[in-house]
């Protein structure tokens, strides 16, 4: 049963002389926030919130620079210092609120009124005032405001204090770490100009910021890709940040440019304000801005890692095992077991990481100012090529593939005993890949691991891994149900396709024998004669005998044996054909239909004419619509099989027929 609260009379009141000036801040009401502290400036120092947020928290946390004018000047000389030290309920004084904003000129105004009128100590005490997680105003800028802010704060603190005791929390996340998580960049790169240590910083995980860069996604260009053409179109179209660094860490007063990562720049530089009211411009522009800014501290960070040179040696040599002894199995068992209670605590490398997650530019950037980090081995005896073929991050492997080193780095055998093949196999990290049907995402998978195994050894095929399982029998062991789902979709497709097939033969067939305008008394038909007669018979007959054949291909589909095999290049060849002749006989007969349309009915009107044929293309249009992406993806899949079988079958090299996967 919940308890009864019982609110008093006196408490009621209590509630009434908070509401009042909170509504009046909100409103921006000057005049009436001081009618009610004339009489009463102690009461400035009261909560008016149920996080103990005083009137000052609310006005700097929304900007209100006249309320706080008027409010400060309320406030007796030798107690405005006690404005800034108040706190609410999670030890944030003012200053911590106004940090989490762009309102720059609040702050400025607060730190004007209160700061010159006190002592160097206390100073240090208010710009250095901690809340309960150990963070400073200057550390919560670099979380979640702007760049300019936290130059702002910073010069402040370095006129009278020690910049680096604000480098850092209770928790050991530094003040680099914070801006990196709130994707902060521009501000993380003003920060390492300002102490380029910070860039060696670790929190209590053991990681860097570039082991935390290393793991957003979302922040570069190459993970994060922008979905349709229409939108890559506007990306490429947008100019690169071409703005040169400033050259001075002082601010002047009357900046009025806001910082980039608020989406707004100079007014004589700023091309995007003729994007106002554009929402998916502006949106894309300020991913691409941060795309920029992501790129441009990775390389700063990259400067000081020296993660990829800590050795790491496997524990099994690059010799393919054919015969595992019992004493292994038992020992895999154990170590299996062991793993999965205990983790080790140390991170993986940026790089490794970056390989993970799919961050080409990371990769790129490590590998291009130091070469060798591509030998680099992780604490679980994997190199850089296992990471990126479980992971399925098929650019960055692509980068590594076309390098000198991966002849030597294919060879690798991880502590688990399994060849770069295994994790081909695997289907541990498989989101799903890139295609949009079951059958194409097993073609994909098929693709994927005879790729890899081109680049192999032919005999590390043979090798069995610490589990004693080759990478073929762990493929079919991993995919068995993509193959399940597969074989499903493929039989229902094909029905339903041959259904339609054999409808549209019907029809058509039926129009053969009922032609425009009726037969004469020797057979032949009235409007023979007719230009658009031939068309109607020429579409007809297209229209026969392109559904007859997609029937043929979908019922030779139906009876496959629906393997492995099949999925690799048949399947998918033949459905592309298969739909093409179902989409070139539904067209077919609609230009019958059309052509007895125009047969039968004599238009002289251009409006009427032009209203019969969008008529009768509309259903064309549609059925491109909705199933050319599914088409396209067939067709794709068709023209590679094709070109790989002349690869493989004639003389001479044909690297050049190659089309280039997702």
């Amino acid at each position: 049963m919940e308890k009864e609260i019982i609110i008093s009379k006196p408490d009621m009141n209590h509630f009434k002389e908070m509401s009042e000036p909170y509504k009046k801040v909100l409103a921006n009401d000057v005049h009436g926030l001081a009618a009610i502290y004339s009489g009463n400036p102690d009461a400035l120092f009261n909560p008016i919130t149920a996080r103990i947020d005083t009137i000052f928290h609310i006005a700097a946390y929304d900007g209100r620079e006249e309320v706080l004018r008027v409010l400060l000047g309320k406030v007796p000389q030798s107690k405005k210092a006690e404005v800034l030290k108040v706190k609410n309920i999670y030890g944030n004084t003012i200053l911590h609120e106004v940090a989490t904003t762009t309102h720059v000129n609040a702050a400025r105004l607060l730190m004007e009124e209160v700061l010159p009128g006190i002592d160097n100590w206390q100073r240090e005490e208010i710009l250095g005032a901690q809340n309960k997680l150990g963070e400073t105003p200057l550390f919560r800028a670099a979380e979640y405001s702007c760049k300019m802010m936290v130059e702002y704060l910073a010069t402040a603190i370095g006129r009278t204090g020690n910049l680096e005791s604000h480098f850092r929390r209770n928790d050991g996340t530094s003040i680099l770490h914070i801006a990196v998580i709130g994707q902060k960049f521009d501000t993380a790169i003003w920060l390492l100009g300002k102490s380029p240590e910070l860039a060696t910083y670790t929190d209590k995980n053991g990681n860097t910021s570039l082991h935390l860069l290393a793991s957003m996604a979302s922040a570069f260009k190459s993970s994060s890709p922008t979905k349709g053409i229409f939108k890559e179109l506007i990306y490429h179209s947008i100019p690169s940040d071409s703005r040169k660094e400033e050259g001075t860490n002082e601010l002047t007063k009357n900046r009025q440019n806001r910082d980039l990562e608020q989406g707004e720049q100079n007014r004589g530089l700023n091309q995007q304000d003729y994007c106002k009211g554009w929402k998916m411009i502006v949106q894309i522009w300020k991913q691409k801005k941060m795309h920029e800014s992501a790129v441009k501290l990775a390389k700063l960070l990259v400067e000081t890692d020296a993660s990829w040179f800590e050795p790491h040696e496997p524990e099994e040599d690059d010799t393919i095992v054919m015969e595992r002894k019992e004493e292994e199995k038992e020992e895999t068992s154990k170590s299996n077991a062991t793993a999965n209670t205990e983790r080790s605590p140390e991170p993986d490398t940026p790089l490794l990481i970056a390989t993970k997650t799919g961050i080409v530019e990371i990769v790129n950037e490590i590998l291009t100012r130091y070469p060798q980090a591509v030998y680099h081995i992780g604490t679980n005896g994997r190199n850089i090529l296992h990471v990126a073929i479980m992971n399925r991050q098929y650019k960055v492997f692509n980068v590594v593939k076309n390098k000198k080193e991966a002849k030597r780095l294919v060879r690798g055998i991880d502590n688990h005993g399994c060849t770069i093949l295994h994790y081909a196999a695997k289907t541990k990290y498989y989101h799903g890949g890139t295609k949009p049907t079951p059958a194409l995402k097993l073609q994909q998978e098929l693709t994927w691991f005879e790729e890899i195994k081109n680049h192999m050894p032919s005999h590390f095929i043979m090798h069995l891994n610490k589990r004693d399982t080759t990478a073929d029998q762990l493929f079919k062991d991993n995919h068995l149900d993509l193959l399940k789902t597969s074989q499903e979709w493929v039989k229902t497709t094909s029905q339903s396709c041959s259904t339609v097939a054999i409808l549209v033969a019907t029809v058509v067939f039926t129009a053969a024998y009922t032609a425009p305008g009726g037969f004469l008394q020797n057979g032949r038909p009235i409007l023979l004669e007719q230009p658009l007669y031939s068309f109607f018979t020429v579409m007809d007959v297209a229209g026969l005998a392109s559904s007859l054949t997609s029937v043929v291909i979908f019922l030779s589909i139906l009876t496959s044996s629906f393997e492995f095999e099949d999925f690799h290049h048949r399947l998918p060849r033949n459905l592309s054909l298969g739909f093409t002749f179902l989409f070139f006989s539904v067209t077919s007969t609609m230009m019958t239909f059309t052509a007895t349309i125009l047969l039968l009915v004599h238009l002289e009107k251009k409006w009427t004419a032009t209203l019969t044929y969008a008529a009768a293309f509309l259903p064309i249009c549609i059925f491109a619509l909705f199933q050319f992406p599914l088409y396209y993806q067939y067709f794709v899949a068709a023209v590679k099989s094709i070109l790989d079988f002349l690869k493989r079958n004639l003389p001479g090299n044909w690297d050049f027929l190659q089309i280039i996967d997702d």
